[in-house]
């Protein structure tokens, strides 16, 4: 660096004319007139160059250009230019580059430069670079004038180049043209490490402003900044977990690493490349119906660091998780508990959880309801049917998306059979035959009870866990006395009464009778199969049958018979009659026809005694014997008297008779009337005794 020594008169000369130049110059440097307009270049070097545009003082009116420089203690001459076809100035300036200087010239006109003016004072543009060791570097520099006196269509332009040798022979390649209030600017480099040089040039209509160059080393040692993940939500079309993430800011990002958390820790899973591509779908997972999983994702750029080398990578940045939906159905009450965990790390946190629903009454997706909470309950009013929900999470414009839960919506089912089929009556028991159906959850059957009117019902019984057919007997009734009716109600397992059966009722017989040899009976109409009763049918037993025999068929509206026995009279025949009815069913739905029979009544009918008043020991038929039926004969006894009371005869044998004689003789007892007395026993040991009069003739 040149050095300059000046007196104590130039120095207050200096300043003067510094004081003079600030009242009678130009406040534009990009209005010149009689002092030049100039602009100051550094090279690789450090030499400074100041160069200015075409003086409007004529070439022979020109004594000199004298050019200062502030060296930080005033302004010093540093050099004179008295060529007018010269418009250029070089200094050796080897340390331009350490700082901005200021500089002016003083140009002298006229007969031994008798006249003068001043230019703008203008400073050198110090450039200023900064490593930032993260494939950045941050650069600066400041304006050689105030801004509003930058021509308003200059530009600034960052050049870099390679360093060589020689310097001046360097290369420079545009990086970037800014306007002219930029004085600073960030460059991603495009190489981990390497020797870079960078300026900045101030391009004006006048001329160029160069700066001072800086440059290095420069490495790229710092991991990008780690990646923020958007969302991660269930991709409803795969059913798989789809992770997506913002592009790193970091230029150089060679890759995205996606971290899983599993067994209480983190893992890596993936390494996707390209700085663009910011979707990853967990394809391990197909299904997450009991996993709720996290991820995290570090960026991975293309430089490495290190000894061994490794590739700069990010930490891992705040991890997401996914949206996993359970549902506890209670078919009791129709209601599912819906409930999720919560979506963490958006920055706003959560607006809300939507829920929506699908069903097979309605097969798109409807919003149900929204909440803050992690559980809702909703009650199915129409079960038996395929549900689906999902929850969606939203903040801002993002969207999460749980898992889809898809179940079937059972109700205890209602018995499609209910259905008392026969009500048998044997003997003190009656017999309740029940169809129902098997397979279903039921949980116990109510057997109910009405005695006579089917209105008035009481619960007899419950039976747990029935299979049917299931046939219930009932050993508290008394059927011969009363008539009752039936009904079961079906109990699901939530412990519901779904189905009531229909009325079965037993069938009481009555029966009377007369002196005709007729039995009347009668009971009650059965009740009440699906399609009412066909037919009645009639069966009776006596003593010289085994078993029941029709007696006679009837329609379902005849509820009373009258029957004619007298056909049945015989020696053997003791009296005693039993009968049955028994409905026929016209044939129901189920495809069954059920049969119910009443109780067996049994009556005893009074014997059937024929007398003979007089006996004609004249005639062809010269005994006296009686005609019995329906007795027990081995208790019957014939006693005969006369009208002094004493007994004249006697036989206890059905087949015997008296003819007139004296019991145990040949004699005949004289014409006149006797008196007889007949005792007798019927089959269910009833006592008769008959006393009449007897007429002998002779």
């Amino acid at each position: 660096m040149k050095k300059f020594l000046f007196g104590s008169y130039f120095s207050c000369f200096l300043l003067l004319s510094i004081f003079i130049n600030i009242i009678f110059s130009r406040s534009a440097f990009s209005q010149c007139i009689n002092s030049p307009c100039f602009c100051i270049a550094i090279d690789e070097v450090g030499e400074l160059s100041i160069s200015w545009d075409t003086l409007n003082i004529s070439n022979s009116n020109l004594f000199e250009h004298q050019f200062f420089a502030d060296t930080g203690n005033g302004f010093v001459q540093i050099g004179t230019q008295s060529n007018p076809s010269i418009n250029s100035f070089d200094f050796q300036n080897y340390f331009a580059g350490n700082a901005s200087t200021s500089y002016f010239i003083k140009s002298l006109y006229g007969t031994n430069g008798s006249n003068f003016y001043f230019s703008d004072t203008i400073s050198s543009i110090y450039f200023d670079l900064v490593n930032l060791f993260d494939g950045r570097v941050s650069l600066s520099w400041n304006h050689p004038v105030q801004i509003n006196n930058i021509p308003v269509n200059s530009q600034y332009v960052i050049e870099k180049s390679s360093p060589v040798n020689p310097p001046t022979s360097a290369i420079w390649s545009p990086v970037i043209s800014l306007p002219i209030d930029s004085t600073n600017y960030i460059d991603n480099i495009s190489v981990c490490s390497s020797w870079l040089n960078y300026r900045v040039r101030l391009i004006t209509t006048n001329c160029d402003f160069v700066s001072n160059l800086d440059g290095g080393f420069i490495e790229d040692q710092q991991a990008p900044d780690p990646p923020i993940i958007n969302v991660v939500t269930n991709d409803t079309a795969n059913n798989q977990i789809k992770i997506h993430w913002n592009p790193s800011i970091a230029q150089d990002v060679m890759a995205y690493i996606i971290f899983k958390f599993s067994s209480g820790s983190w893992t890596p899973l993936d390494t996707i490349y390209g700085i663009q591509n910011t979707i990853y779908y967990d394809t391990a997972i197909t299904t997450f119906q009991n996993n709720i999983v996290q991820y995290a994702i570090a960026a991975m750029d293309s430089c490495s660091s290190g000894l061994p080398p490794q590739f700069n990578t990010s930490s891992a940045g705040l991890e997401h998780n996914n949206i996993l939906l359970t549902q506890n159905y209670d078919q009791c009450s129709g209601e599912v508990a819906l409930s999720w965990n919560e979506y963490i790390n958006w920055p706003n946190g959560i607006s809300n959880y939507k829920i929506f629903i699908k069903n097979d009454f309605s097969n798109n997706w409807n919003l149900l309801d929204s909440t803050n909470s992690l559980n809702y309950n909703y009650t199915i009013q129409q079960g038996n049917s395929n549900f689906s929900f999902i929850i969606e999470a939203s903040s801002d414009s993002l969207i999460s998306i749980s898992n889809t839960i898809e179940f079937y919506a059972n109700q205890p089912p209602i018995p499609q059979i209910s259905y008392i089929s026969e009500v048998n009556v044997f003997s003190d028991t009656i017999a309740i035959k029940y169809l129902g159906q098997n397979g279903i959850g039921i949980q116990y059957l109510n057997i109910f009870r009405s005695v006579n009117n089917g209105i008035n019902f009481e619960l007899l019984n419950t039976i747990n866990n029935p299979t049917f057919p299931f046939t219930y007997f009932d050993t508290d009734a008394n059927p011969n006395e009363s008539s009752y009716v039936y009904q079961f109600s079906v109990v699901d397992s939530c412990l519901n009464e779904v189905a009531f059966s229909n009325y079965g009722s037993s069938i009481k017989l009555s029966i009377s009778s007369n002196d005709y040899l007729i039995n009347n009976l009668s009971w009650n109409p059965y009740i009440a199969w699906d399609n009412g009763v066909v037919n009645y049918e009639i069966y009776y037993l006596n003593n010289m049958n085994s078993a029941l025999q029709p007696l006679i068929v009837l329609d379902s509206f005849e509820i009373n018979h009258s029957h004619d026995f007298s056909n049945l009279i015989n020696p053997s025949f003791d009296g005693r009659l039993c009968y049955k009815v028994m409905a026929f069913e016209n044939q129901n739905s189920n495809g069954i026809n059920g049969i119910s029979s009443s109780n067996t009544f049994c009556i005893q009918n009074d014997p059937l005694v024929f007398i003979p008043n007089a006996i004609d020991l004249r005639g062809s038929v010269n005994y006296w014997k009686p005609v019995i039926n329906m007795i027990d004969f081995s208790d019957y006894k014939v006693s005969i008297y006369n009208r002094h009371g004493e007994l004249i005869s006697f036989f206890d044998d059905i087949n015997q008779f008296w003819d007139g004689k004296v019991l145990n003789s040949d004699l005949t007892v004289p014409m006149g009337v006797y008196v007889y007395q007949i005792e007798f026993k019927n089959s269910e040991g009833k006592y008769f005794h008959k006393k009449g009069h007897i007429t002998l003739i002779k």
